[in-house]
């Protein structure tokens, strides 16, 4: 066993560095815990929207206004079908949505039982609102309705308020015609089922959790309840649509990921320890300052930001491979040049460096206007820290065994091996001409910034919800039309001559279905023409019917008196009466003037140019798609990421400029050299430049930054001629030296090649994740560090 570092405890040698040391990260295992603990009043969230990666929206104050009131992040629906439309699935499925609504009860409030009874409308405005169905009727039919409701069975018998039924025929009208209520539950009927079979559809569950769409307690327990009445009725199919669903399928997703992809890595890794080093009792040792890295990172940044991103969890997995990094080459140096002796000497401007370099990168990251990236930035920065201090402050203390210094052992033998792969005047050749025809190659480059293509969730879910909005015309929210008038006359009028723009775009199927004021309530002029036409019917029809059915004609006086006071409905009072609670999504409140919001579903890429110009004609209308919105954010901040990165390379170039001088190239190469192959990879591959890509480039950078200094440093050497003039003893010294410069070459170039394996066990392993970002990064991770390798023999040669 070789004895702990000699070198000078001064400064960050002292003892008492490394107990503060020690003790910050006591602090920080307390502060995650208080994040972790399910009773912990600070316990944080784990954020899974991709969305919240994203800054602040530039959108207009009504566009945000207009998307606050789409704020339903804890609502959540379910339908619940049979398989087949025999009585005994009919019956298995009523079943199992009754048991589904009992087992949700206890972490959500059921909204859907008050959906049909809530309909009914006060007294005094339900004469101006006529349904349709009844627009058309005679007097004679009208008298005929009027007898209906007083002699019909469960007819509504309201002689003074409404004799004519309208209320019934208005709550049927506003009632979804595939939705009813059978049997104490709900049934929705897909529109293009069979009237012969009206048992048949799903059964609605509409609910709102009580907590938190992004609380895993409550992710788990409604997983548990959905699984559990999957478990007893095998055979029923469930559609879900809901935030919740997504978050926790995410969760989920990135806990599978971490325990596969950041087990994978951490396997991988002590795998290539063990067979390089072959010190099993050392390895757990050598992982110290990633574990400490990580543990330094984690709550901080939880801290700062209020909740974590899963992509911030999955890529702090990945940080495994790139903190490991200081550890292999203090490990490297110590075992192959300096004998278990100290090391950190030679290593010290290369480690202070690398670390800058790599700050610098991420740092970059942090500067960026989005909160998920500024938070994958600060993370990655926090845990480099961590990991560089405990390599500083605690390896270097760690006695190294006896043979792990022998001449003979597999680290030296892997590092002779490794030191042979000396480029020759035909492998220079070929790389000149290989960058030439990578840098040509660029002029294809394309970039994709689609925010569809970075959706997380699985296709399945993404379909089932998809399903439900389109079997409950309901729409996603995303693209929506702001409508102002002058007041609220002129706006339903606006709405009303806007349905027939709709219902071409419809026909041309370009536009799926919408949700407006307009389906909801006549104009006003029509409203005040409706009461001027009953007050008429009261008048002449009502005696008619009385004497018919053998009443007291002295009730025309009272039903007159009472329509008297009727009055129109105005949005304001419509969206504020519980039939209207289905407006309140398509109406802004506003003291100087009329505003109403027009909601669409399934919209294509025509229908949206065509909305979009509509809106561009009229200075009343805004026309907001939140998809294009969100792309042309990404796209912007992809720009603007490129040149922070291009930014970045020109500093750092200057920097390394000013200490290796005519040796620069050989800590650029590496790095440069990663960026243009792989750029000219995804070229050729057709593959478009994404944000996440550039991520991975950026890591790709600060990686292969590091591996480039560390081959400025310590070059290979060749063999140079002995000077005849030199005596014996000065011969032996040159000669010396020159053995310890060789072997610490050969330790540098040993560490490297770990850090881009380990690196590329980290990073390439995300490129098999389900997470469409992370695959993203990590492909160019993947390609990255593989050309970056590479290249070290000819930076270091």
């Amino acid at each position: 066993m070789t004895s702990p570092s000699r070198e000078s405890r001064n400064g960050l040698d002292r003892a008492v560095w490394r107990w503060l040391w020690a003790a910050a990260l006591l602090l920080c295992a307390l502060l995650l815990a208080a994040k972790i603990i399910p009773q912990s009043p600070w316990r944080g969230a784990i954020d899974t929207r991709i969305t919240a990666m994203l800054p602040e929206q530039e959108r207009s104050p009504l566009a945000a206004r207009a998307e606050s009131l789409d704020d339903t992040a804890n609502r959540l629906v379910i339908l619940v079908g049979a398989d087949d439309a025999s009585a005994a699935a009919r019956k298995q499925r009523d079943a199992a949505a009754q048991a589904l609504r009992q087992a949700l009860a206890p972490i959500a409030r059921l909204d859907d039982g008050k959906s049909l009874e809530s309909l009914r409308l006060p007294a005094e405005v339900q004469p101006a609102l006529i349904a349709p169905s009844l627009a058309g009727l005679s007097d004679d039919e009208w008298q005929a309705r009027a007898l209906r409701q007083l002699f019909q069975p469960g007819g509504q018998r309201d002689l003074i308020r409404d004799p004519f039924g309208l209320a019934g025929a208005w709550q049927s009208w506003l009632t979804p015609a595939n939705l009813s209520l059978s049997g104490g539950q709900l049934l929705l009927r897909a529109p293009t089922s069979s009237a012969d079979q009206p048992g048949n559809g799903y059964r609605l569950i509409s609910a709102t959790l009580t907590g938190s769409a992004y609380a895993m307690g409550d992710q788990q327990a409604l997983e548990q309840a959905v699984n559990g009445v999957k478990a007893d009725y095998p055979d029923i199919q469930l559609l879900r649509s809901g935030l919740v669903f997504h978050a926790s399928s995410g969760a989920k997703q990135a806990r599978q990921e971490m325990s596969t992809i950041g087990l994978g890595s951490l396997i991988g890794v002590l795998l290539l320890l063990w067979a390089v080093f072959r010190t099993p009792r050392r390895l757990p040792l050598l992982l110290v300052p990633v574990a400490t890295g990580v543990l330094f990172a984690l709550p901080l940044t939880w801290w700062a930001f209020g909740s974590l991103h899963v992509l911030t969890l999955a890529f702090g997995a990945s940080l495994i491979g790139i903190s490991i990094d200081y550890v292999l080459h203090l490990e490297c140096m110590r075992r192959l040049a300096t004998k278990g002796r100290g090391g950190l000497t030679a290593l010290w401007p290369g480690l202070t460096l690398g670390l800058c370099s790599s700050l610098a990168a991420y740092l970059a990251i942090t500067l960026t206007p989005m909160p998920g990236l500024r938070q994958m930035g600060m993370f990655a920065a926090l845990g480099l820290i961590g990991a560089w201090l405990s390599v500083r402050l605690w390896l270097p203390q760690l006695p190294l065994p006896a043979q792990a210094t022998r001449e003979d052992s597999p680290a030296a033998r892997a590092a002779g091996c490794l030191a042979r792969a000396i480029p020759g005047r035909r492998s220079w050749q070929a790389l000149g001409l290989l960058l030439v025809a990578a840098l040509a190659s660029l002029y294809g480059l394309r970039s994709d910034d689609r925010l569809t293509q970075l959706n997380p969730s699985p296709a399945s879910l993404i379909n089932e919800q998809r399903e439900v909005q389109r079997l409950l015309a309901e729409p996603d929210g995303l693209r929506y039309l702001i409508v102002q008038a002058e007041n609220d006359a002129a706006l339903l009028s606006r709405l009303h001559a806007l349905e027939g723009t709709f219902q071409q775009l419809n026909a041309q199927q370009q536009l799926g279905h919408w949700a407006s004021l307009a389906q909801q309530l006549p104009t006003l002029e029509q409203q005040q023409a409706n009461l001027g036409t009953m007050r008429e019917r009261t008048r002449t029809l009502l005696p008619q019917v009385l004497r018919t059915a053998g009443l007291p004609p002295e009730l025309v006086k009272r039903a007159e008196q009472a329509i008297a006071d009727a009055h129109p409905l105005c949005p304001a009072d419509w969206v504020a009466l519980p039939a209207g609670e289905m407006g309140q999504r398509l109406w802004l409140d506003s003291r100087t003037a009329a505003i109403g919001i027009v909601r669409f579903g399934d919209v294509t890429a025509e229908g949206s140019a065509a909305l979009a110009r509509l809106a561009a004609d009229d200075d009343s209308l805004e026309y907001v798609d939140q998809v294009a919105r969100l792309s042309t954010t990404l796209g912007r901040i992809r720009s603007e990421m490129a040149w922070l990165v291009g930014g970045a390379v020109v500093l750092i170039s200057l920097l390394l400029a000013l200490r290796y001088r005519r040796s620069t190239w050989r800590a650029l190469l590496p790095p440069l050299g990663g960026l243009v192959l792989t750029l000219a990879a995804l070229t050729l591959a057709g593959v478009g430049l994404n944000l996440f890509h550039l991520l991975g480039l950026l890591l790709v950078l600060g990686i292969g930054l590091d591996a480039g200094i560390f081959c400025a440093e310590h070059p290979a050497r060749s063999a140079e001629k002995g000077n005849p003039a030199l005596s014996a003893k000065e011969k032996a010294e040159k000669g010396k030296a020159e053995a310890n410069t060789s072997r610490a070459s050969q330790a540098s170039l040993l560490a490297i090649s770990l850090s881009c394996a380990s690196s590329l066990l980290a990073f390439g392993l995300l490129s098999f994740s389900q997470t469409p970002a992370l695959a993203a990064l990590g492909l160019a991770c993947l390609l990255g560090l593989s050309a970056t390798w590479c290249l070290v023999p000819f930076a270091r040669s």
